[in-house]
């Protein structure tokens, strides 16, 4: 910042970008979908005067007509071309139309030129930049402090990692010590089988034998698995069966080999459902048509592409719902058509890919480019 008050110290600060105009440096057209915010849409950039600004369904005014009848109907808009601000009814705030203009550059304004008043007092002035010199020098001084506190914490870290390997250690011994007591009688307890009735799993194990002795033995028949008390808890000592070899390419087993080769050569693909959303006459915003899907299971894909491209950027969201009230938007990066693309980029990722029974989904066009018709879109799921 020192830097760039210094080489500003003789000159105005306020900066503008401006194209010429001419063939070699000219206007370019913008299609911007911006917000209404207190009766104003802000442009992205200062539009040409003799070009006008285009808003759909809407007339432009004139200065004077306006300074006759300071209001602007429903479907009228005032320009105010020296810094690209379009006046537009109240009743139109909140919405977002499309703002079609030729685009002649940016005039940027330095945060020392933009000031606030200060306990609303008009003789008390500061300007932006104070305010981001103050805040920077408190962020210096709370990294300073968060870094002193940083070293207490290791350094009381450091004492209670002490104390617990000093704890360890004494436990360490007195269960070696422990250990040396039992290891004779555990010689014979862990010899030891008493077999009883067998029963199906082993929640019913424990609740059969809710008072088993040290060596009692049952088996689980859903199962084949044997289990030993040991004193303390039932232990998985055996399953019987387990001697049943698996199928393998070269020798039969629970399955033949035929069999075996057969069901490894299904590929996962025909577990792949297609959902697909025609859209011949979509405009920009939520795709009413929406589909059930009946089954549970992945995303896998979503793909799209168009019988006439584009001239500008569409993207296009998937959402999902299963009480049709309730929409929730499920595309962490939504399917896009690039400028003149008549397939999208294949950048498509999900926010999450479970699929339930039940999910029903929409499309929602979110940015409509000019010219693009006749879409289709493939939704890919894997049960």
């Amino acid at each position: 910042m020192t830097e760039l008050n210094t080489y500003l110290e003789y000159n105005d600060p306020l900066t503008i970008i401006r194209r010429t105009g001419k063939p070699d440096d000219p206007y370019i057209d913008r299609a911007d979908v911006l917000p209404v915010i207190n009766g104003k849409i802000t442009l992205l950039e200062i539009p040409s005067r003799t070009d006008r600004v285009q808003i759909a369904g809407m007339t432009e005014i004139d200065q004077e007509i306006y300074e006759n009848r300071p209001f602007l109907a429903p479907n009228e808009f005032l320009v105010h071309y020296s810094v690209g601000v379009v006046q537009v009814n109240s009743s139109l705030e909140g919405t977002a139309p499309l703002c079609r203009y030729k685009a002649t550059g940016l005039i940027l304004y330095p945060a020392s030129r933009i000031y606030a008043m200060v306990h609303r007092n008009p003789d008390v002035v500061s300007t932006l930049q104070d305010y981001i010199d103050q805040v920077e020098e408190k962020i210096n001084e709370n990294k300073t402090i968060i870094g002193d506190i940083e070293v207490l914490l290791n350094q009381t870290k450091q004492v209670i990692d002490d104390s617990k390997a000093a704890t360890d250690l004494a436990n360490i011994a007195a269960q070696e010590a422990d250990k040396a007591t039992i290891l004779a009688l555990d010689a014979y307890q862990t010899t030891r089988l008493v077999f009883k009735e067998p029963v199906a799993t082993l929640s019913e194990v424990r609740s059969t034998y809710p008072n088993p002795l040290v060596g009692w033995t049952v088996q689980t028949y859903k199962d084949g698995k044997r289990y030993r008390y040991d004193g303390n808890q039932w232990i998985e000592i055996d399953v019987f069966g387990s001697n049943l070899q698996t199928v393998n390419e070269f020798k039969d087993g629970l399955m033949s080999v035929a069999e075996h080769l057969k069901l490894k050569s299904y590929p996962d693909s025909i577990k792949d459902r297609i959902i697909t959303f025609s859209l011949p006459d979509a405009v920009q915003g939520v795709i009413e048509n929406f589909i059930p899907f009946p089954f549970a299971g992945q995303l896998i894909e979503m793909n799209g592409y168009c019988e006439i491209a584009g001239e500008m950027v569409t993207e296009i969201s998937l959402e999902r719902t299963r009480n049709l009230k309730n929409w929730t938007e499920i595309t962490d990066r939504r399917l896009r058509f690039e400028p003149n693309a008549n397939v999208d980029d294949k950048l498509v990722a999900f926010k999450s890919k479970d699929v339930t029974v039940g999910d029903i989904f929409r499309l929602n066009m979110n940015t409509q480019g000019l010219g693009i018709y006749n879409i289709t879109i493939n939704l890919k799921i894997r049960i």
